[in-house]
């Protein structure tokens, strides 16, 4: 058994040995279950520690105790042996992390748009947060993270949360914690990919491929894990913003997939189960929040980017049929759905009229939908009762009539 006094939280049993015979030896590796005083280690030093060595001779039961001088590292420095072990230093549950990314979700809530994925907002609003806070991604001078993390013999020096934002700088791998954290704290499940020349970032948009298919022209731009949409974002661009370190981070695998490179996607929830979070955190006031203004501001212009890019083939496609095949309702109404999708109500409602002057009770629904959305009750109210005058059974229709007769009744 191995034990450190108080920089050990028990006395962990590291192997059992059945029997040594005369003039014959036996390894075994050596565990410690480290308490978090080890974390006290700011620069590298060292710990007594007990070896204890129960064990029988001659029917008699003994315990050997040897005294062992233990060299810990700074508690920055780690080995890539394991790529997962970049786990330990993202702690979703930090005091700085919380702050920030209570302050920039708020932001976000009072502007989601309903059509668009909201796993993917959040995501935007936490980049471009941190991008406006003045946190930058620059190399570490010592240690820097390309070539470091490909050598394991190498001791490199990782950032917790904590400390880029009170630093406000960071390398490639700093930047990715800080972020990771912050997407885990407001509940989005998250990954990573240490690549050679970058560190990507990776995100569950929580919701299926197939749904993925309707908010994106195609997968190109995105990752699909086992059924599921993941969206990969690098963080060696952060000055760019969002999209284009999107966009690079897809490049970046996609160049690496085809030239046969070894992807280690880790996947964060699973490499805690091996390296849980150490939650270190400074305990400190350290205010980082970018202007709400700015950070709308960068966001919508990210919006309107992936809307441009997403859904602007599709809407075109739908426009070509209509001027190659004539107007019909279903046609507008798949026009419109893409505009709700993309948040763009202005366009979608004149659209969606074509549509129900067409005989559509389908975009009469969803006339009454956005009406209600935008609070027009009265207008909803006249739709919903439309669409049922066309189809009696209309359930959507009726439901959407029992609730904005409801919030006019309040």
């Amino acid at each position: 058994k191995f034990r450190a006094g108080n920089y050990t939280s028990s006395e962990l049993e590291c192997g059992k040995v059945g029997m040594i015979r005369k003039h014959k030896s036996e390894e075994v590796p050596l565990y410690a279950d480290f308490s978090d005083a080890i974390l006290q280690f700011s620069e590298a030093g060292k710990i007594p520690g007990e070896l204890v060595v129960e064990y029988e001779l001659l029917g008699q039961k003994r315990t050997s105790i040897s005294q062992v001088i233990i060299p810990v590292y700074n508690r920055n420095q780690v080995r890539w042996t394991d790529n997962s072990v970049i786990a330990s230093y993202i702690s979703s549950s930090s005091q700085e992390v919380l702050e920030l990314s209570k302050y920039l979700v708020g932001i976000a809530r009072s502007h989601l748009r309903s059509g668009l994925n909201r796993n993917m907002q959040f995501a935007m609003y936490l980049y471009e947060g941190v991008r406006l806070a003045g946190i930058e991604c620059s190399a570490d001078p010592s240690t820097p993270y390309i070539p470091s993390h490909v050598d394991p013999t190498v001791l490199d020096y990782i950032q917790y949360p904590f400390q880029t934002l009170m630093y406000k700088t960071g390398d490639d791998d700093d930047i990715g914690i800080l972020y990771l954290a912050l997407l885990e704290s407001v509940g989005i499940k998250t990954a990573y990919i240490p690549m050679n020349d970058d560190f990507v970032v990776v995100i569950d948009l929580g919701i299926t491929a197939e749904k993925a298919a309707s908010l994106f022209d195609g997968y190109d731009r995105l990752m699909v894990v086992d059924g599921e949409a993941w969206l990969p974002v690098a963080m060696s661009t952060l000055r760019e913003g969002f999209v284009n370190s999107w966009y690079k981070a897809v490049v970046s695998v996609q160049q690496a997939t085809v030239a046969g490179e070894d992807l280690n996607f880790v996947n964060l929830e699973e490499a805690w189960q091996s390296y849980p979070p150490a939650g270190f955190s400074s305990g400190e006031n350290i205010s980082v929040k970018p202007v709400e203004g700015d950070v709308t501001a960068s966001v919508e212009t990210d919006v309107a980017r992936y809307i441009t890019a997403e859904f602007g083939p599709q809407i075109a496609a739908v426009q070509a049929r209509i001027k190659a095949e004539g107007a019909s309702a279903e046609l507008y109404n798949n026009l419109g759905l893409l505009y709700v999708r993309a948040g763009m109500y202005s366009s979608a409602i004149p659209v969606y009229e074509k549509s129900a002057e067409l005989g559509s009770a389908a975009a009469m629904n969803n006339l009454g939908n956005i009406a209600m959305l935008q609070k027009r009750y009265e207008d909803a109210k006249a739709w919903y009762e439309k669409a049922l005058k066309l189809e009696p059974d209309n359930k959507s229709a009726q439901k959407g009539l029992n609730r904005v007769l409801g919030e006019m009744e309040k």
